[in-house]
């Protein structure tokens, strides 16, 4: 069966959804990053659907043909996106599987309504704490950067994702924070083909769509610091960064990660630092690991902040290692199809 691409309507959005297979099992929902849309999953569509499986790919608020309201958008709205979705489509609880932006909904979602989600599936992605790794994070909060780089550059930065552009075409700090990108001229990878690529490239050329993904950086991620404080219930306390911190950060000379007080590992939800969620739960990370691209690893990497959230979180969790970069839905779609259906049967 192929896959279907049509539209369902939630109680405040025209959701553009790409759906596969009938099956009886239990319904799979597919939720994407940036800068992609709900069209990333392709490969995964197909393959629950040939597994007995139905799946479902909305493109998110802002994103791809999905409604693009303009309104200022928090993790909460994005999460009660979802639920509203599966309420429209009549889905009581379904698997959830998120990458990147849609990992970070994905878990919101799952933290707050586990009684929906009953097995959660999250792809490169993060739950609250963020990466020093991530500059980009910081670079969307300074007021007018994003704005004036996606006007003259989103074709350029999906060529440069997707297509192997020159990353030097983007520019470096403090106007670009893709610096970390090789420069040069590199192939474009096997796994992006024609379409693939007009599809990225006409889905991205609309400005709302950049709009959008800037509020969910600026607003949907509002940084703290997190402070060791014993005398706090919690053992920890937050302060709060305000865009002027996070400009003056990202605009020290030398560079944020020189500055004498940049939070290596900021929060963006400190309000869900003290849940968990209880269901089944896969983590599929890079397998970029001591210099080479490596797959199928099982230990769950810890050590850090960043890495340490997912044991945090989740107390059934259960995670591979996957030999691509970002990607990896794309880049390594039979191993990743491998892992998601013996996460969803019960084998992994």
């Amino acid at each position: 069966m192929g896959l279907v691409s049509q539209y369902v309507q939630t109680v405040d959005l025209r959701v553009h959804e790409r759906v596969s297979g009938s099956g009886s099992g239990n319904p799979v929902v597919f939720l994407h990053g940036f800068p992609q849309t709900g069209y990333q999953w392709r490969h995964q569509l197909q393959a629950v659907a040939d597994a007995g499986y139905a799946g479902f790919a909305p493109d998110n608020r802002g994103f791809g043909l999905t409604d693009k309201p303009g309104a200022r958008v928090s993790r909460a709205m994005l999460a009660q996106d979802v639920i509203n979705y599966l309420d429209a489509k009549g889905i009581g609880q379904c698997t959830l599987v998120g990458h990147d932006w849609g990992g970070i909904i994905a878990f919101k979602t799952a933290i707050d309504h586990p009684d929906r989600i009953t097995r959660l599936a999250l792809i490169d992605t993060l739950c609250t704490t963020w990466s020093p790794v991530g500059p980009h994070g910081w670079w969307f909060k300074v007021p007018g950067l994003a704005e004036s780089f996606f006007e003259r550059h989103h074709r350029t930065f999906i060529d440069v994702l997707f297509a192997g552009a020159d990353s030097a075409l983007l520019g470096d700090r403090p106007q670009s924070p893709w610096g970390g990108i090789p420069a040069g001229v590199r192939p474009r990878p096997t796994w992006i083909d024609d379409d693939a690529l007009t599809h990225y490239r006409e889905s991205f050329a609309d400005p709302q769509s950049w709009w959008h993904a800037i509020s969910y950086y600026r607003y949907g991620l509002p940084f703290h610091e997190v402070i060791t404080d014993a005398a706090r219930a919690t053992g920890e306390r937050y302060r709060s960064l305000s865009e002027d911190d996070v400009a003056e950060y990202w605009g020290h000379p030398a560079g944020m990660e020189q500055h004498p007080s940049w939070p290596q590992f900021p929060d963006y939800g400190p309000e869900d630092r003290h849940k968990r969620y209880p269901h089944p739960t896969l983590w599929l990370y890079g397998g970029y690991l001591g210099g080479s691209l490596v797959e199928g690893r099982t230990e769950t990497p810890t050590g850090n902040p960043f890495l340490d959230q997912f044991t945090r979180y989740f107390p059934d969790l259960r995670a591979r290692s996957v030999g691509g970069g970002h990607f990896l839905g794309e880049e390594c779609s039979a191993y990743v199809n491998e892992c998601l259906l013996g996460f969803m049967s019960g084998a992994l």
